[in-house]
Protein backbone atom coordinates (compact mmCIF):
# COMPACT_ATOMS: atom_id res chain seq x y z
CA UNK A 1 0.00 0.00 0.00
CA UNK A 2 1.67 3.37 -1.39
CA UNK A 3 1.06 5.91 1.17
CA UNK A 4 1.15 9.54 -0.20
CA UNK A 5 1.29 12.29 2.62
CA UNK A 6 0.17 15.62 1.23
CA UNK A 7 0.25 18.52 4.17
CA UNK A 8 -0.26 21.97 4.29
CA UNK A 9 -1.88 24.86 1.88
CA UNK A 10 -2.74 23.64 -2.24
CA UNK A 11 -1.39 25.19 -5.25
CA UNK A 12 -0.76 24.20 -8.78
CA UNK A 13 2.68 24.60 -8.80
CA UNK A 14 5.86 23.98 -6.59
CA UNK A 15 8.04 27.43 -5.38
CA UNK A 16 10.50 27.88 -3.32
CA UNK A 17 8.53 28.98 -0.79
CA UNK A 18 6.57 26.16 -0.87
CA UNK A 19 10.11 23.99 -0.72
CA UNK A 20 10.61 25.95 2.65
CA UNK A 21 7.41 26.29 4.25
CA UNK A 22 5.39 23.32 2.97
CA UNK A 23 2.64 22.58 1.18
CA UNK A 24 0.78 21.02 -2.01
CA UNK A 25 2.03 21.31 -5.36
CA UNK A 26 -1.60 19.42 -7.15
CA UNK A 27 0.45 18.56 -10.66
CA UNK A 28 3.36 16.89 -8.49
CA UNK A 29 0.70 15.41 -6.38
CA UNK A 30 -1.55 13.72 -9.45
CA UNK A 31 1.91 12.38 -10.74
CA UNK A 32 2.67 10.56 -7.56
CA UNK A 33 -0.56 9.40 -7.69
CA UNK A 34 -0.47 8.15 -11.36
CA UNK A 35 3.23 6.52 -10.16
CA UNK A 36 1.92 4.37 -7.31
CA UNK A 37 -0.72 3.54 -9.08
CA UNK A 38 0.83 2.38 -12.54
CA UNK A 39 3.35 0.54 -10.08
CA UNK A 40 2.95 -3.59 -10.08
CA UNK A 41 3.72 -3.44 -6.47
CA UNK A 42 0.84 -1.37 -5.19
CA UNK A 43 -2.07 -2.83 -4.97
CA UNK A 44 -3.81 0.24 -2.61
CA UNK A 45 -2.98 4.06 -2.08
CA UNK A 46 -3.45 5.28 1.23
CA UNK A 47 -3.76 9.73 1.25
CA UNK A 48 -2.50 11.47 4.23
CA UNK A 49 -3.75 14.32 3.19
CA UNK A 50 -4.22 16.83 5.95
CA UNK A 51 -4.61 20.49 4.29
CA UNK A 52 -7.08 23.90 4.93
CA UNK A 53 -7.66 23.97 1.30
CA UNK A 54 -5.89 26.66 -1.30
CA UNK A 55 -6.39 27.67 -4.89
CA UNK A 56 -9.27 26.83 -7.24
CA UNK A 57 -6.63 26.38 -9.91
CA UNK A 58 -5.75 23.01 -10.44
CA UNK A 59 -7.56 21.52 -7.95
CA UNK A 60 -10.58 19.88 -10.09
CA UNK A 61 -7.90 18.65 -12.29
CA UNK A 62 -6.56 16.78 -9.17
CA UNK A 63 -9.80 15.79 -8.14
CA UNK A 64 -10.88 14.13 -11.60
CA UNK A 65 -7.47 12.38 -11.44
CA UNK A 66 -8.15 10.51 -8.16
CA UNK A 67 -11.29 10.30 -8.80
CA UNK A 68 -10.47 8.25 -12.24
CA UNK A 69 -7.29 6.49 -10.87
CA UNK A 70 -9.83 4.72 -7.62
CA UNK A 71 -11.57 2.98 -10.40
CA UNK A 72 -8.07 1.41 -11.45
CA UNK A 73 -6.46 0.69 -7.67
CA UNK A 74 -7.96 1.85 -4.58
CA UNK A 75 -7.66 5.17 -2.95
CA UNK A 76 -8.65 5.87 0.32
CA UNK A 77 -8.05 9.40 2.03
CA UNK A 78 -7.52 9.77 5.48
CA UNK A 79 -7.16 12.67 7.64
CA UNK A 80 -5.84 13.60 11.11
CA UNK A 81 -6.36 17.40 11.48
CA UNK A 82 -8.20 19.44 8.39
CA UNK A 83 -9.36 18.26 5.28
CA UNK A 84 -11.45 21.72 4.04
CA UNK A 85 -12.05 23.47 0.66
CA UNK A 86 -9.97 22.71 -1.65
CA UNK A 87 -8.38 19.80 0.30
CA UNK A 88 -11.96 18.09 0.58
CA UNK A 89 -12.87 18.66 -3.01
CA UNK A 90 -9.77 16.41 -4.13
CA UNK A 91 -10.06 14.02 -0.95
CA UNK A 92 -13.84 13.22 -1.20
CA UNK A 93 -12.90 11.57 -5.00
CA UNK A 94 -11.18 8.30 -3.16
CA UNK A 95 -13.26 5.31 -2.53
CA UNK A 96 -13.75 6.06 0.83
CA UNK A 97 -12.53 9.13 3.24
CA UNK A 98 -11.91 8.53 7.02
CA UNK A 99 -10.75 10.90 9.66
CA UNK A 100 -8.80 9.67 12.74
CA UNK A 101 -10.88 11.25 15.69
CA UNK A 102 -13.44 13.16 16.80
CA UNK A 103 -11.70 16.58 16.92
CA UNK A 104 -10.62 16.58 13.18
CA UNK A 105 -12.11 19.20 11.14
CA UNK A 106 -13.83 18.92 7.91
CA UNK A 107 -15.98 20.70 5.46
CA UNK A 108 -15.52 24.50 4.89
CA UNK A 109 -17.11 23.76 1.24
CA UNK A 110 -17.44 27.40 -0.72
CA UNK A 111 -15.40 29.64 -2.67
CA UNK A 112 -13.71 33.16 -1.52
CA UNK A 113 -12.53 35.96 -4.05
CA UNK A 114 -11.10 38.93 -3.05
CA UNK A 115 -10.37 42.27 -4.42
CA UNK A 116 -7.94 44.64 -3.46
CA UNK A 117 -6.64 47.90 -4.71
CA UNK A 118 -4.14 50.69 -4.18
CA UNK A 119 -5.95 54.01 -3.51
CA UNK A 120 -2.41 55.75 -4.18
CA UNK A 121 -2.20 54.54 -7.92
CA UNK A 122 -5.60 56.10 -8.69
CA UNK A 123 -3.50 59.86 -9.55
CA UNK A 124 -1.09 58.40 -11.91
CA UNK A 125 -2.99 55.24 -13.38
CA UNK A 126 -5.20 55.56 -16.08
CA UNK A 127 -6.47 52.71 -17.34
CA UNK A 128 -7.96 52.61 -21.29
CA UNK A 129 -9.94 49.38 -21.96
CA UNK A 130 -11.86 48.18 -24.83
CA UNK A 131 -14.50 45.30 -23.59
CA UNK A 132 -17.93 45.50 -21.77
CA UNK A 133 -16.91 43.71 -18.60
CA UNK A 134 -12.61 44.77 -19.26
CA UNK A 135 -11.20 46.00 -15.91
CA UNK A 136 -14.35 45.78 -14.10
CA UNK A 137 -12.41 44.48 -11.38
CA UNK A 138 -9.75 47.16 -11.29
CA UNK A 139 -6.61 47.47 -9.02
CA UNK A 140 -7.11 51.17 -9.11
CA UNK A 141 -9.92 51.57 -7.60
CA UNK A 142 -13.24 50.58 -5.73
CA UNK A 143 -15.15 47.79 -6.64
CA UNK A 144 -18.74 49.53 -8.61
CA UNK A 145 -21.89 47.42 -7.98
CA UNK A 146 -21.60 46.18 -11.57
CA UNK A 147 -17.92 44.86 -10.71
CA UNK A 148 -19.42 43.11 -7.27
CA UNK A 149 -22.12 41.49 -9.03
CA UNK A 150 -19.69 40.01 -11.82
CA UNK A 151 -17.52 38.96 -9.13
CA UNK A 152 -20.26 37.59 -7.58
CA UNK A 153 -21.22 35.38 -10.25
CA UNK A 154 -17.54 34.03 -11.13
CA UNK A 155 -17.93 32.96 -7.39
CA UNK A 156 -21.32 31.60 -7.76
CA UNK A 157 -20.46 29.23 -10.93
CA UNK A 158 -17.10 27.97 -9.21
CA UNK A 159 -19.13 27.05 -6.45
CA UNK A 160 -21.62 25.05 -8.28
CA UNK A 161 -18.40 23.19 -9.77
CA UNK A 162 -17.30 22.73 -6.35
CA UNK A 163 -20.95 21.38 -5.35
CA UNK A 164 -21.50 19.29 -8.60
CA UNK A 165 -17.80 17.53 -7.94
CA UNK A 166 -18.55 16.84 -4.59
CA UNK A 167 -21.96 15.43 -5.27
CA UNK A 168 -20.16 12.94 -7.94
CA UNK A 169 -17.44 11.58 -5.45
CA UNK A 170 -19.87 11.08 -2.49
CA UNK A 171 -22.75 9.47 -5.02
CA UNK A 172 -25.19 12.28 -3.88
CA UNK A 173 -27.00 14.97 -5.30
CA UNK A 174 -26.17 18.66 -5.39
CA UNK A 175 -29.15 19.42 -3.37
CA UNK A 176 -28.39 16.42 -1.19
CA UNK A 177 -24.67 18.14 -0.98
CA UNK A 178 -26.27 22.16 -0.48
CA UNK A 179 -28.24 20.68 2.36
CA UNK A 180 -25.71 18.97 4.56
CA UNK A 181 -22.71 19.54 3.77
CA UNK A 182 -21.83 22.58 1.76
CA UNK A 183 -22.96 25.75 3.48
CA UNK A 184 -19.28 26.83 3.92
CA UNK A 185 -18.94 25.65 7.89
CA UNK A 186 -16.52 23.22 8.96
CA UNK A 187 -17.46 20.34 10.65
CA UNK A 188 -15.72 18.45 13.36
CA UNK A 189 -15.68 14.65 14.08
CA UNK A 190 -18.85 13.08 14.41
CA UNK A 191 -20.68 15.87 12.86
CA UNK A 192 -18.90 15.21 9.39
CA UNK A 193 -19.69 11.74 9.58
CA UNK A 194 -23.38 12.06 10.45
CA UNK A 195 -23.60 14.75 7.17
CA UNK A 196 -22.05 12.83 5.30
CA UNK A 197 -18.72 14.18 4.09
CA UNK A 198 -16.80 11.10 5.72
CA UNK A 199 -17.00 7.80 5.83
CA UNK A 200 -16.33 6.81 9.64
CA UNK A 201 -13.21 7.17 11.82
CA UNK A 202 -9.44 5.34 10.81
CA UNK A 203 -5.81 6.21 11.51
CA UNK A 204 -3.35 5.77 8.63
CA UNK A 205 -1.48 2.65 10.32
Amino acid sequence: VAVLTLDGVMAPKANLFMRVSGGISTQMATLQLESATADPRVTATVMALDSPGGSVFGTPEFGAAVLELAKIKPIVTVSEATLASAAYWVGSAANAVYISGPTVQVGSIGVVASHSYDPQAKGGVTEITAGKYKRIASSTGPLSKEGQAYMQGQVDHLYSVFVDAVAANRSATAEQVLEHMADGRVFIGQQAIDRGLVDGYATVD
